[in-house]
């Protein structure tokens, strides 16, 4: 249901403003109306602002340190000295604040970029010495060692150049490295001293290139060079484990502090940003807000408690033309709460207006289930959601798993009536019979039923809609709701005496009830409203598709046991089997839960539902702060 709301008006003396507007923001309830431009106190706002940031920042590189620890949360309170310092008043303390907040910060970005400059070092290093693996030559008197990249294609004329150079003397030795780099090779060459030009202008006609050590290997020969970048990554790790080390105690010892800190700044920003933003009369802060109607005493008597009479407020409830800047705060018990994600997909119900959560938590369980209707389906998808909603940490996400798990209830329950476990195989198992019918043998009468069931939702959702009119006083829209129901009514009516379903008596009532019905529909939405009226009847037809989806998944599930008769109980029969099943599975939910909910967002609720209305955003703490940008 919607809340009723109530206007608060609120005045402290201004010297009481930030305590006032702290106790707002502790209790939670008043949706605040602020004036769009800040007026007072900007610069102080400002300044808080970016300390936020610059505490934010910290906190997410502090976050990015892999460590192990038993609490991650942040602490119930801050320390002595935070809660010290923002119990003094800010525009003293905000530039010894802004000091220690850019000292720690300029320590921390040190140590990263140390640390960053380190890891590089190493992944260069780790990566030349994968190249080169073992050496495979060592200098020795009369011979050098060599390292050339070339190019993979081109390596074997070079190679056959430098054997004829070795052709009457000493040769030339190779060994080829395996590298990463395609269509390029790491060719390691023992020649002789005296070769090396000749070996040097041969490689530099195929466009190789020299390797070369670090330069902090100059001067050393490949096998000095690779011992001393071995020594140097040992160090490396050695120096990065100590530093690692001491970022995890730094987080250790100031993370949860720093997480603190920044709670409070965050909260203090929010405060100073609506301080700033509240009208000033003779020396008194005005703040003026919308609550619901539900919580105004204990808000009135927390307010006397706190303030013991130096705060005025003065409540009325909102004016018929107000409606439309009321924002609208959704109530349901625990059962339907979850299904006002369904609301979450459009713009809120207006202030004043029907709220379908409800009726959506009825009838979209029982239609979607209605669409499923295979008891062994819905079991599986139970077993599944249950587990779902007991792991997720998302209240959204648990809304879901609750809603899908009523949508495995209702298929259960359909199952049994249809007769469906996981298509025919209770009925070849155990003889089970349907409680109602086979869907697959009585095509017909499921539609028929599914027609019903639309007549049964489209007259409920005018309905709705009518009595939202008579309510809100509004004669034409309540008019035109009941004209087309009569409408309905009358053609429904004439058709069943056609079919002799009704006495032909009835025939004339339902004439006269047409006429009425089209006169309310001009007087209440003229040409607009017979339109509208003539697409209801659309509307009815629409919900076959409960009947004509849920057939076809019968039928694939029935498929399914069809290829084990032909296949046989073999490998290939049951595989193909639990194929099958597994698509009908997937395509089931996923047609049942899009199609259940195009016939509420569509043919139901377009009959009542006032998409006008503004989400409720109480002034209050924010809950589980993911230390991102976008808080």
């Amino acid at each position: 249901m919607i809340e009723k709301m109530c206007r608060l008006s609120m005045a402290v003396p201004e010297s009481l403003g930030m305590d006032f507007i702290d106790f707002l923001q502790a209790d939670g309830r008043v949706h605040l109306i602020l004036p769009f431009e800040e007026q007072h106190n900007v610069d102080l706002a400002g300044r808080l602002l970016v300390l936020r940031e610059k505490l934010r920042a910290m906190v997410e590189t502090l976050e990015g340190i892999a460590v192990s620890v038993s609490e991650e949360g942040v602490p119930a309170a801050a320390d002595a000295e935070v809660k010290r310092i923002l119990s003094e008043s800010l525009a003293l303390t905000v530039p010894e604040l802004e000091k220690s907040v850019e000292k720690f910060q300029a320590d921390l970005a040190r140590i990263m970029k140390g640390h960053g400059r380190l890891a590089d070092e190493k992944r260069l290093l780790e990566r030349i010495l994968a190249q080169l693996g073992t050496l495979a030559f060592r200098d020795s008197s009369g011979r050098r060692c060599l390292l050339w990249w070339a190019a993979k294609d081109l390596w074997p004329l070079a190679q056959r150049q430098i054997e004829r150079l070795g052709a009457d003397g000493e040769k030339t030795l190779f060994h080829v490295h395996d590298t990463a780099k395609e269509g390029q090779l790491l060719v390691e060459l023992s020649a002789p001293t005296a070769q090396i030009p000749a070996v040097t202008e041969i490689l530099h006609g195929i466009s190789a290139a020299l390797w070369t050590p670090p330069p902090q290997c100059a001067g050393k020969n490949y096998a000095e060079s690779v011992e001393l970048m071995k020594r140097r990554l040992s160090e490396i790790q050695s120096f990065l484990k100590a530093e690692q080390s001491a970022l995890v105690a730094m987080r250790k010892q100031w993370g949860l502090g720093q997480k603190a800190f920044f709670l409070l700044i965050d909260r203090k920003v929010d405060q100073y940003q609506v301080f700033s933003r509240c009208d000033r009369v003779g020396g008194a802060l005005l703040v003026e807000g919308w609550m619901p109607q539900s919580g105004l005493e204990d808000f009135r008597a927390r307010v006397d408690e706190k303030f013991a009479g130096r705060a005025a407020l003065h409540v009325r409830a909102p004016e018929p033309d107000e409606y439309g800047q009321v924002p609208t705060a959704l109530r349901h018990g625990r059962f339907f709460a979850p299904f006002e994600v369904f609301l979450k997909l459009v713009q809120p119900p207006a202030y004043g207006t029907a709220d379908p959560t409800g009726l959506i938590g009825v009838f979209f369980p029982f239609f979607a289930g209605c669409i499923i209707g295979d008891a062994g389906y819905g079991l599986v998808m139970l077993i599944l959601m249950w587990f779902m909603r007991r792991r997720a940490k998302n209240g959204t996400a648990r809304d879901v798993a609750f809603v899908l798990m009523n949508m495995c209830v209702w298929s259960i329950l359909w199952g049994a009536a249809f007769g469906e476990f996981f298509g025919d195989l209770a009925h070849r198992m155990f003889h089970v019979e349907p409680l109602w019918v086979e869907r697959s043998q009585a095509v017909m009468p499921v539609l028929m039923f599914s027609v019903a069931l639309g007549l049964g939702h489209v007259m409920l959702g005018l309905a709705v809609g009518l009595i939202h009119g008579l309510k809100a006083r509004h004669r034409k829209h309540a008019m035109e709701k009941l004209g087309g129901m009569l409408v309905i009514v009358s053609l429904v009516a004439a058709l069943m005496s056609v079919r002799r379903l009704l006495p032909p008596q009835a025939l004339p009532g339902g004439m006269v009830a047409l006429v009425v019905g089209l006169a309310l529909l001009t007087a209440g939405g003229g040409i607009g409203g017979l339109i509208e009226s003539m697409s209801s009847f659309g509307h009815i037809l629409s919900y076959v598709r409960i009947g004509a989806i849920g057939l076809s998944s019968a039928i694939l599930a029935v498929a399914a046991s069809k290829f084990v008769d032909v296949l046989g109980v073999s490998a290939l029969g049951l595989f193909v089997a639990l194929a099958i099943h597994l698509l009908n599975f997937v395509l089931a939910f996923a047609e049942s839960g899009l199609h259940a909910a195009r016939l509420h967002y569509v043919e139901f609720m377009g009959n009542f539902y006032v998409a006008q209305g503004k989400d409720y955003h109480p002034f209050a703490y924010r809950r589980n702060l993911p230390w991102k940008k976008d808080l």
